[in-house]
């Protein structure tokens, strides 16, 4: 016990470093229960899914199939980004603060505990704690991570990212025996699967790859251990289909409900000019090189691309010295494969589409692949990265080398402090915000006096089906099911992609965007009637034009607490079973 206290000092130093860090980066709201970090109606749907998993499970609903979205025929939960594993595991916080405190727990540790694993991989790889720290940093603190840290859950949590990486190079070294790797690593695409589909996906895909490039670089005596891992790795994938064989086979069920291509790829792909220019609010690197990003103004969709000239400067450095070595050059080939891969399958410049064809429009051929976001594999760019400045500082040489060495790095780390959050006030809204990239933000979470249960119960009865305006993915509404307590089923919800049977009534695009085709009344009649709808509920940024439209139906309608409620002839009570 006491030897293991000494090796256990180092890794517990750094995650509370990085904790630290994240707190005194991102922890500035008074009150994590009312606010959510970040911006857009993306993190309210994440709150929403903290919230199903443990509603459902204890409430004896399949919380597989969510019908209280999307109702009648509901929506598999399977095909949304509905974290199942962070829902189970803060499903105490959640108890006990509400899904609001869970989901702002989740967020603010994941850079502190995606910098950690990578620190854990540095380490092993360097040997040096300094140069690990600063691996780690380097990471956990990227700029993909803080594009993502502002609305995205799933893609936050990649702190098994690096783990997956560190088990492999364990493996090949002969330090993790065959069954210990298969376990461990078979646990690990459990975890991952309950966490993110899309980024499990890409871990395969980009592994493989990469994995590809290190056989051709590898000498021929390391290529037998660069084999058994790829065994090794097919055994562990197949130990962790079996528990998985309920998520999976719910997966499959659903396939004709899937749109062919759920996210085009090219209008998220990485930016080239945003290698070096920062678009996300690093004020340090952003005053440095304002006068440069004022020629380049041009907006890209994703924008968590940048790596920033030191680090450029400190691959540079490494790669010129260590070219000549196998491991170093099967590294550069790994950069390059992800950095390549991370733009997409069309060059972008300067925010706009060039028509050059890259290596990623071969993905286009692969199903589900292709619906992969190419700027999300920035993950893997930033992880080659900060291992390639962990490695170059733990190289051997005079002291006033590695000083030297140590100061180019705390400059590449200095580039990536972020600005401070701020605190928005009500009203909840999104253009403004994400028109704004000089900050952080902490949002309001959505509410009014009338989505209280009691006043529900009063006004709509027991488990009445709903429209909401503004639809979700604008007016952010989901949040009013969650203040409820639940106590309604809504006929559409900001989930993910719009079912492919939903996708045949014509009225969405108008309830989407307010603007009315002809025939509109016909078309919305018939889908109140399919779908059961007892009421619509019209709140505040509801297009004047459905506002109109929809009184022009002549059924009976009143104001309450800001909501204009609408009954409709259709409705019939949902179930709790249904």
């Amino acid at each position: 016990m006491p030897d293991s206290l000494p090796r256990l000092a180092g890794p517990l130093a750094a995650l509370f470093f990085y904790l630290a860090l994240d707190l005194a980066f991102f922890a500035d709201c008074p009150d994590w229960r009312q606010h959510y970090f970040g911006i857009t109606s993306d993190p309210i749907s994440f709150i929403w899914f903290l919230n199903w998993w443990p509603f459902a499970i204890s409430h004896g609903i399949n919380p597989f199939i969510c019908k209280y979205v999307w109702y009648p025929q509901g929506f598999n939960m399977t095909w949304a980004t509905a974290v199942p594993l962070l829902a189970i595991i803060g499903w105490p916080v959640t108890a006990f603060g509400g899904p609001v405190l869970t989901y702002n727990i989740f967020m603010l540790s994941a850079p502190a505990f995606g910098a950690w694993t990578a620190y854990l991989l540095c380490e092993d790889l360097t040997g040096d704690w300094l140069a690990a720290l600063a691996g780690g940093f380097l990471f956990g603190f990227s700029a993909i991570e803080y594009w993502e840290l502002q609305s995205e859950l799933n893609f936050s949590i990649v702190c098994l990212v690096p783990l997956a990486v560190l088990f492999c190079v364990r493996r090949v070294r002969g330090s993790l025996s065959r069954r210990s790797f298969v376990l461990l690593l078979a646990a690990l695409l459990l975890a991952q699967l309950g966490i993110s589909t899309e980024l499990l996906a890409t871990l395969c895909v980009m592994g493989a790859l990469v994995w590809a490039v290190f056989l051709a670089a590898a000498p021929v005596g390391d290529r037998a251990a660069l084999v058994r891992l790829a065994i090794d790795i097919w055994i562990a994938a197949g130990v962790a289909i079996v528990p998985a064989l309920p998520f999976l086979v719910y997966l499959v069920k659903w396939l004709p409900n899937v749109p062919p291509v759920i996210n085009p790829p090219v209008f998220a792909s990485a930016e080239l000019t945003q290698f070096v220019l920062p678009m996300v609010p690093v004020p340090r690197a952003g005053a440095l090189l304002a006068a440069i990003a004022q020629q380049f103004a041009g907006f890209s969709l994703d924008r968590g691309t940048y790596i920033g000239l030191p680090l450029c400067l400190i691959l540079l450095l490494y790669f010129r010295r260590c070219l000549g070595a196998p491991y170093p050059r099967a590294l550069l080939g790994a950069t390059i494969l992800t950095a390549v891969a991370s733009l997409g399958p069309l060059l972008h410049w300067n925010g706009s589409i060039r028509h050059i064809i890259l290596p990623w429009s071969l993905a286009a051929h692969l199903p589900l692949i292709r619906s992969v976001l190419p700027a999300r594999l920035l993950t893997y760019v930033s992880l080659c990265t900060a291992v390639t400045a962990a490695l170059w500082l733990a190289r051997p040489g005079p002291p006033r080398f590695r000083a030297a060495r140590f100061g180019l790095a705390g400059a590449a780390c200095l580039t990536l402090i972020p600005a401070r959050p701020v605190v928005l006030p009500p009203p909840w809204q999104i253009e403004p915000i994400f028109a704004r990239q000089q900050n952080f933000f902490w949002s309001p979470m959505p509410s009014s006096p009338f989505f209280t249960p009691s006043h529900i119960d009063k006004v709509l009865g027991k488990m009445a089906n709903v429209i909401l305006l503004p639809v979700p993915k604008f007016g952010g509404t989901m949040a009013y099911q969650l203040q409820s307590g639940m106590q309604f089923t809504q006929s559409s919800g900001y989930v993910g992609f719009e079912p492919v049977q939903e996708r045949r009534y014509k009225v969405l695009d108008s309830l989407d965007f307010g603007v009315l085709k002809p025939d509109f009344d016909k078309d919305f009649l018939a889908y109140c009637r399919s779908h059961q709808v007892g009421y619509i509920l019209m709140g505040p940024g509801t297009p004047a034009s459905l506002v109109a439209a929809i009184g022009a139906l002549g059924w009976a309608d009143h104001a309450d607490s800001g909501i204009l409620v609408v009954k409709t002839p259709y409705g019939s009570p949902a179930s709790d079973d249904d």
